[in-house]
């Protein structure tokens, strides 16, 4: 599974996504590995993610990536983009599983995220897509959590506002991934960041940038975890009075 965040603030969008893959189970838990894509710029305001089954989702991301060059000569619309990718997510979702009768298929085991800025609408857009059908499903809210969802759905309550500016929204996605990876060893590796805004387009956060951001989190992670435990422990004490 994987951990990807969409989240608006204050004319920009910012998006982010971890790098590990689940290849299967033992009895010690997980094997995994740390280098998958899961996260592409379509161009210069628009972006594709994806989780759930990693070989459907690779495809589908650079296929989608494939289509929107081919069109590159016409003017790519966020609408067109969108009617491309239900229609490259499906048909790659149906060649697999023609291509592995053997492996049983489940609702929503995978899905894809199409973000970014609509130059037509003037507006910051966020769409998620899911398996079986594929249907765009646009998020309302601002906020969209994908995959391994619980633990960054409880922190985005307490800490998301939707006029953050694009710094403070950088920090929130890396500490809603790090928080989110003690708990779940099927998210984890490197942390992909990257933010759109309408004068600078679609800019990828560097790996030095993101390091610093997590070691500048780290006393906030502390400080919030101990009083999470603080909380929850004088909740459980009232409890047994």
């Amino acid at each position: 599974m994987s951990l990807i965040i969409a989240l608006k603030g204050f004319e920009c969008l910012l998006l982010s996504s971890d790098t590990r893959m689940t290849e299967g189970y033992t009895l010690e838990g997980p094997k995994t590995r740390d280098d998958s894509q899961k996260f592409l710029s379509l161009g210069e305001h628009l972006a594709v993610l994806t989780y759930g089954l990693t070989e459907v989702g690779y495809t589908g991301i650079t296929s989608l990536k494939d289509e929107v060059s081919k069109n590159a000569v016409q003017k790519i619309t966020f609408p067109s983009v969108i009617e491309i990718g239900e229609r490259t997510f499906k048909r790659v979702s149906s060649e697999w599983s023609s291509a592995n009768q053997e492996i049983p298929r489940r609702d929503r085991d995978v899905g894809f995220v199409i973000a970014g800025y609509d130059m037509e609408k003037d507006w910051l857009r966020i769409f998620n897509f899911q398996s079986p059908d594929f249907l765009p499903k646009e998020a309302g809210s601002g906020v969209l959590l994908a995959g391994q969802w619980h633990v960054a759905k409880f922190f985005i309550r307490k800490l998301y506002k939707g006029d953050m500016s694009l710094e403070k929204l950088k920090h929130l996605s890396v500490f809603l991934l790090d928080s989110t990876m003690t708990v779940y060893k099927t998210v984890g590796g490197n942390i992909k960041l990257a933010a759109v805004t309408k004068p600078c387009g679609f800019k990828w956060v560097t790996e030095e940038e993101v390091a610093s951001i997590r070691l500048k989190n780290t006393a906030f992670s502390s400080f919030f975890q101990e009083r999470f435990y603080s909380s929850l422990m004088s909740a459980l004490n009232s409890a047994k009075e």
